[in-house]
């Protein structure tokens, strides 16, 4: 069993030049990245390849072609929905400039897709790839703060406590899941607001980490990413360091140990999870 220290001796210079290769490898000629290598790039794989190359304390080869990708999306109609605006803001911002025309385009859309529970997006009848009620919601205050768009986050703030539940977690229907509780505590992350009944959202993290309810790798990317947002830190980074280790595949991550192929995605949750346990 690898201990962390040795987690830490492994995942140094070569780890890193490993991964990184991983993700140029997955750099189209337009600019963007696709995990499939197949043109075109998609939005959620670029924003994905930025993050993930951040986090290991890189950039994209070619930064300006990434910008030129986003801005032909933008032009080609391709950044219709608070999720492909987000990525395309997280990822320019990661670069280090916002161009004004992709501000302008992200901060009428998202403020048109305010809903009836003073949050954003859809509620109701969510599509079933969605991780999460409250994803939208995050993703438009995300797009919001880094475009400088003025709003009302204590509305925000209201509509994410209704989706608190007795046991601590969050979640509409009174059903708690990581994803919602990663996406609440997030939000109030962002707006600068201590994280109400926290204590009781600590235990409802703890007892998931205890019973070590991951299947798969976005389940450890919510839990450690909820623990950070609370003040808390994994309790078990050895096994978490373990799990993610576990998913590695030709430089990428998969989504669970015993199977899969490795996607930019992963990879990003992968990278994150690894540096909440300190392992980056």
């Amino acid at each position: 069993m690898p201990t962390e220290s040795g987690a830490h001796h492994r995942l140094g210079a070569e780890f890193r030049r490993r991964v990184i290769g991983y993700i140029e490898r997955c750099r189209l000629e337009d600019g963007g990245y696709f995990f499939a290598r197949v043109p075109p790039s998609c939005a959620a794989d670029t924003y994905f390849a930025v993050k993930g190359l951040a986090l290991l304390g890189a950039k994209p080869v070619d930064p300006s072609a990434v910008t030129g990708f986003f801005l032909n999306q933008l032009r080609e109609g391709a950044l219709g929905s608070i999720t492909t605006v987000f990525f395309a803001v997280e990822a320019l911002s990661e670069l280090g400039e916002i161009p004004a025309e992709v501000k302008r385009h992200a901060r009428q859309l998202i403020m048109a897709q305010r809903n009836s529970l003073r949050g954003f997006g859809t509620v109701d009848d969510i599509y079933i790839e969605v991780s999460s009620e409250l994803e939208e919601t995050y993703q438009a205050v995300s797009v919001l703060k880094a475009t400088g768009a003025e709003f009302d986050g204590e509305e925000v703030c209201d509509f994410v406590r209704r989706t608190f539940n007795g046991d601590g977690g969050y979640g509409r229907g009174g059903r708690s899941t990581l994803a919602s509780t990663y996406y609440a505590t997030a939000i109030y992350q962002m707006l600068g607001v201590e994280v109400p009944r926290a204590a009781a959202t600590k235990a409802y993290l703890r007892r998931k980490e205890a019973r070590w309810e991951v299947r798969f790798i976005e389940d450890l990317y919510w839990l450690a990413g909820a623990l950070t947002s609370v003040g808390e830190r994994l309790n078990q980074p050895e096994r978490a360091i373990e799990f993610v280790l576990g998913c590695r595949r030709r430089g990428g991550f998969a989504r669970a140990p015993v199977i899969g192929i490795p996607t930019l995605e992963y990879t990003f949750y992968a990278l994150s999870i690894l540096k909440e346990a300190s392992a980056l």
